[in-house]
């Protein structure tokens, strides 16, 4: 469905079971051409979606709040996201259905998982490559996401300038 501009992007594998409907959908997403995948939350039981999955780049939308709401985590660090960070698997953080959670942006779903989901090395290049991600992996045209990248680098880096002009040892002249 690409081809005709529709990107689709389906609820899939949000369970902590296995061989469920719920799970199952999984196969349905990739066979339906999905983009990105919201949840995914079982994938890491399905080793073929898995390749597959990598494979096509779909990008997989983690919620880290709305698991844990849902009880399908308790502690993010067990989070099948965390695993799919740590092996290269296109990621981006999300907030699940924010009408139905009052969701105000995305900062504490971010928060979250950089603290539960970050490995101990993990450093603002770890926000850097989820932003990257929300860009390269959403519904913009082409065009659309080269300048946003483009201009998300500008700010980025304006950004990491302000650290590094704050990290500096400040001068007092009497």
């Amino acid at each position: 469905m690409k081809e005709n501009g529709a990107h689709f992007f389906f609820h899939a594998g949000e369970t902590n079971w296995n061989g469920e409907s719920s799970d199952i959908n999984l196969f349905d997403a990739v066979l339906l051409n999905t983009t990105r995948i919201g949840h995914g939350y079982a994938i890491l039981k399905h080793p073929v979606i898995q390749e597959i999955v990598k494979e096509l780049q779909i990008a997989i939308e983690i919620c880290p709040i709305s698991n844990q709401v849902l009880k399908l985590v308790d502690d993010l660090r067990n989070h099948p996201g965390s695993v799919l960070i740590a092996n290269d698997f296109p990621v981006v953080i999300t907030a699940d259905d924010p009408s139905f959670w009052g969701a105000k942006g995305l900062s504490y779903d971010w928060y979250f998982a950089f603290m539960g989901m970050a490995s101990r090395e993990d450093d603002l290049k770890f926000l850097k490559q989820l932003a990257i991600n929300s860009i390269k992996y959403s519904a913009m045209e082409k065009e659309e996401k080269s300048h946003a990248l483009r201009k998300w680098e500008d700010d980025w880096a304006r950004f990491i300038d302000k650290f590094i002009l704050l990290d500096s040892p400040t001068v007092i002249t009497l």
